[in-house]
């Protein structure tokens, strides 16, 4: 996915925000669509004030598997990941400077 190829944490929000509203867009239900654009704004705050001095490069092994089940037409197989996939939002620790941990804003999916 493009998010792969991302040079920053800036641009793989913006492209992991345009794979989900891709695949959410078909369901033509506007009210929901504001919702998810919403929590991903927040979420976006969260991960930049989380992720902006230490951003790696990832691999979103979960969009693949998404988008391989929907081009198979499995849209069952691509539901059941997409809210296994969701889920891996939460916090993980990382190492501090001085020695301690702390925990951050993650997105692991």
């Amino acid at each position: 996915t493009s998010g792969e190829l991302s040079p920053d944490v800036r641009a793989w929000e913006e492209a992991n925000r345009r794979f989900h509203r891709l695949i959410v867009t078909p369901c033509a239900m506007p009210r929901l669509l504001t919702a998810i654009d919403d929590l991903h704004a927040a979420s976006a705050r969260f991960l930049f004030s989380a992720w902006r001095s230490d951003w790696e490069a990832r691999t979103d092994h979960d969009h693949r598997a998404i988008l391989a089940a929907l081009r198979a037409g499995q849209v069952d197989e691509a539901a059941a990941i997409l809210a296994r996939h969701v889920q891996w939002i939460g916090s993980k620790p990382v190492r501090t400077a001085a020695g301690g941990t702390r925990d951050v804003f993650a997105i692991q999916g």
